[in-house]
């Protein structure tokens, strides 16, 4: 098992490199996100926000069938929206403990360094060790503020286990389930979900933002259409009879959101 602790400094430092080329796809697809202001809000208007999210994110076009998955992940979502990552921790099966990537928090972008990553997970990770990854999430994304959407992507077996036969079938697999291992047992995969956690970019984070585009960081706080969040991809599995997170993914912001 690889020590967190002694993970090499060039990963952080390529996760906050990296939190600007996020901070840049936010930026660029301002366009496909739903107006929200960012300008500085008191403790009181946050917890407003945070609790109207708790109550509205989940699909509200989910079929009757899709409720119990969306019910299962909500827990997780609220618990890393509001930082509980101790919680979130309760929430994941004894599969997505056994195992985890560093590219699970923050996917490296050149395919060898990802699969060299990849070949390197970390074994039977803590509550503490999940809560330190977590840190690399916020370097590279921003700090959770609150849950923004959750939707139910699939339920078909063959898409949660790359078995489909359909002409998209490889693309609905990468977007369900991404680099989900394969000794995962196929019987236990239940459904996917993905959604969004809205955040808050640290002072450099929003100066680099301002900067790209020629404005004040005022002036990107006031933009209404300003809302930076991150992606969560979550794959359900059933465990003891229950519904658990048997696998998931942090991921920036897409012009596909």
């Amino acid at each position: 098992m690889l020590s967190l602790k002694s993970y090499p400094p060039r990963t952080m430092s390529r996760s906050k490199t990296h939190a600007v080329t996020v901070a840049s796809c936010i930026a660029i697809s301002l366009a496909a996100i739903l107006p929200a202001s960012c300008s500085k809000k008191s403790p009181d208007a946050k917890q407003k926000i945070a609790q109207k999210s708790e109550d509205d994110f989940l699909d509200k076009d989910a079929k009757p069938e899709e409720r119990k998955y969306l019910l299962a992940a909500k827990p997780f979502f609220i618990a890393v929206a509001g930082r509980k990552y101790a919680d979130a921790y309760t929430l994941l099966s004894s599969h997505a403990r056994a195992r985890m990537s560093f590219n699970q928090f923050t996917p490296a972008e050149e395919e060898a360094t990802f699969q060299q990553i990849e070949s390197n997970p970390y074994s039977n990770v803590t509550a503490e060790q999940f809560a330190y990854l977590m840190q690399y999430v916020e370097a590279a994304r921003g700090t959770p503020r609150a849950p923004k959407m959750l939707h139910v992507f699939s339920t078909d077996p063959d898409v949660l286990n790359r078995r489909s036969k359909a002409q998209f079938g490889a693309m609905d697999s990468m977007f369900a389930i991404g680099a989900m291992p394969e000794w995962i047992p196929a019987d236990i995969r239940r459904a996917s979900l993905r959604g969004q956690i809205q955040t808050e970019l640290s002072p450099q984070e929003l100066a680099n933002v301002a900067q790209q585009h020629g404005i004040t960081v005022e002036e990107l706080k006031k933009d209404q259409d300003f809302d930076p969040y991150f992606n969560l991809k979550v794959v359900l599995v059933e465990e003891a009879g229950q519904l658990k997170v048997g696998y998931f993914e942090f991921l920036p912001p897409s012009m596909m959101d």
